[in-house]
């Protein structure tokens, strides 16, 4: 690629990368010379800068420095060769930015830094890093949010992995974040929340206050064949001097329905671990449901280990792995989305929730003092934003280079913010770029200088500064999340259609025809590799929806969809369940289930039935039955 940073040595954002661009593809003789001999460039200007030379002022005016400078430095074809098969092993050589008063710039600064300081001189950070590095930043994305971004950065630049994000990426995302940090973006409001459902939740609590809770923590969670309640939480909790529920106990009766149910609505703390030794289909649902209630919950979730994993003597199928899995993961992402850290270990835990109860504070307080991954503004989607810088490039590119001029970088920046780039800004780039002194760079035409979208990315995350993004976005092809068609993910709909995919076609042979009859609008949310994880563009489609449909069907094991179900009706929204028990020795793709696989399926299902019940959520066996009284519902709005 004739990009600018093979052409003469970077001083930006931008030119970081720049190198990241180039780093995947081999360097031809040519190239490595030019990047050599700009190499040398960079340090003879850094030293006449060390000796007082400097390179800007003149007539032009002092050139204001950019965020970061970086310029490929292959030595040999041997590293440029392990470049290209090692994104990750790119190199680039940096200059900090220590004199800008810019409030972007200074952001911009902290960027910079902390990528330094997490991966050094690589133009990528792989994806199991990605978290550590916001948090250097004080940033804290959920888990879900830090997997939408690493999906949109592959769909924007056409890769064939999710498996990391470069310098100008992470640009755009630390930046966007940032700001929302900075302006308080408020949680949106639900469209299917149920007003009068609130003087219920009070007369709830007032029930609990009015009698004096007897136990601190309620432990639950996976239950036989488990041991981690008598193996760990107990002995410790007696060591804290914190008093607690076990509700597995070794003979159960009857009458220990209504003593577990006070004692769960009583306790302090609701201690949840899920487990990997059991299917823990029905404590998947009740911690997705008692996180919608904003109860305090302490929440550990063990990764199942993989497929042929023995549960009940059963071995896991990879179908049944994946269901198991996205069920975890899901409920992770829900529980995050209330701001409530995930943890892994259960004495880690434990030691938080004494904390929790020590000093009175919400689950939501703890920090990586405490050894918790806190949580902040899960709510926030960012990679829409990639997306947008993506359709605001592709527009100008016109003959699909995968560069613009800085002309046209100006005209995509106006699209994008309904800002101009200031003179100023665009003579910090220009220089920037090409290393000149800026009494030259005006003189320099904006149409001979190139950059690509990763400097571009880059340049944008600088310089923008404007309260929102002035455009839509639109999802990209690969990421078709509903129905109607040019319906986009933040518009209003009348039904969201949440529940069973896969081989289940409950949606086009009876929901979406009955809807689109009574002339209702919906969201159908398709299944693709994105389905793993709730991830906020998708959480959003929800929260812009007057009511929410759920179809546990017969045909697939719906654990996460029962998850986000219960979570919605905690949260006080209007669901309607249609919940189908599974038949005895049924066949789920390539999988024939045990008695026993049926009967932990069930046994969730008929706990989501019976919460719904309480909570005056309709539901039914029949999907057309439950689509009426969808059509009822927006009807009488």
């Amino acid at each position: 690629m004739e990009g600018l940073v093979l052409t003469s040595p970077p001083s930006s954002a931008a030119a970081v990368a720049a190198a990241a661009a180039a780093a995947p593809s081999a360097a031809a003789p040519r190239l490595r010379l030019r990047a050599v001999r700009a190499h040398v460039a960079a340090l003879t200007r850094a030293a006449r800068a060390r000796t007082g030379g400097g390179c800007g002022g003149g007539g032009g005016g002092p050139v204001k420095p950019t965020m970061a400078a970086a310029v490929p430095a292959p030595n040999n074809g041997a590293t440029a060769a392990a470049a290209s098969r090692d994104p990750a092993a790119s190199l680039t050589t940096w200059q900090p930015n220590r004199s800008v008063t810019r409030r972007s710039a200074r952001i911009a600064r902290e960027v910079y830094s902390a990528w330094y300081g997490r991966v050094g001189t690589s133009s990528y950070i792989p994806s199991e890093k990605v978290q550590q590095l916001f948090n250097d930043m004080q940033l804290y994305p959920s888990k879900s949010q830090v997997y939408e971004m690493l999906q949109c950065a592959k769909e924007c630049a056409n890769r064939s992995s999710a498996a990391y994000l470069t310098f100008g990426e992470f640009c755009i995302f630390a930046t966007e974040l940032k700001r929302c940090y900075e302006r308080g973006i408020p949680r949106p409001i639900q469209l299917s929340r149920l007003l009068e459902r609130d003087g219920e939740d009070k007369k709830r609590r007032n029930r609990r206050v009015s009698r004096i809770p007897k136990y601190e923590v309620f432990l639950g969670g996976s239950c036989n064949p488990t041991t981690w309640r008598h193996d760990i939480a107990i002995p410790m909790l007696k060591r804290l001097g914190i008093t607690y529920y076990n509700p597995q106990v070794s003979h159960w009766g009857p009458e220990l329905i209504e003593l577990e149910h006070q004692a769960k609505q009583n306790a302090a703390v609701l201690f949840f671990v899920i487990d990997n030794q059991t299917r823990s289909v029905a404590s998947i649902i009740e911690a997705a449901h008692m996180s919608g209630r904003h109860r305090k919950l302490i929440l550990v979730i063990h990764a199942y280990e993989g497929p042929g994993q023995k549960i009940w003597g059963e071995s896991i199928s990879p179908e049944e792995f994946e269901d198991l899995t996205t069920g975890q993961m899901v409920l992770q992402d829900l529980v995050e989305r209330q701001g409530i850290p995930v943890f892994e270990s259960i004495p880690i835990a434990l030691n938080c929730t004494a904390k929790v109860l020590r000093e009175n504070i919400s689950v939501q307080e703890l920090g990586l003092k405490d050894y918790a991954q806190p949580v902040k503004m899960a709510h926030v989607q960012l990679g829409d934003k990639l997306i947008k810088l993506r359709e605001a490039f592709d527009a100008l590119d016109t003959t699909n280079s995968g560069e613009l001029c800085l002309a046209d970088v100006c005209m995509a920046f106006r699209i994008l913010t309904n800002r101009n780039l200031s003179l100023a800004d665009v003579r910090s780039i220009v220089a920037a770029q090409t290393g000149m002194p800026g009494n030259e760079v005006k003189d320099l035409p904006l149409e001979q200088l190139h950059v690509n979208f990763e400097q571009f990315c880059a340049i944008v995350a600088e310089f923008k500064s404007c309260e929102k993004w002035a455009i839509s976005p639109r999802p990209l092809r690969s990421l078709q999340l509903g129905a109607p068609p040019n319906c986009q993910s933040n518009c209003v709909r009348d039904v969201y259609l949440g529940g069973s995919c896969r081989a289940s076609t409950w949606r086009e042979d009876i929901a979406i025809p009955m809807l689109k009859k009574s002339g209702l609008t919906y969201f159908n949310p398709q299944l693709c590799s994105w389905s793993k994880r709730l991830i906020p563009i998708e959480a959003a489609a929800m929260d812009n929806t007057y009511v929410l449909l759920f179809v546990i069907s017969n045909t697939s094991r719906s654990l996460a969809s029962m998850a986000v179900a219960a979570h919605y009706i905690g949260l006080g929204c209007n669901v309607v369940l249609c919940v189908q028990q599974l038949l005895d020795d049924c066949i789920l793709g390539s999988d024939k289930l045990s008695k026993q696989a049926v009967k932990d399926y069930n046994r969730g299902r008929m706990y989501l039935s019976d919460l719904a019940n309480r909570e005056g959520v309709p539901v039914f066996e029949s999907v057309s039955e439950s689509v009426e009284c969808v059509i009822q519902k927006c009807n009488s709005r």
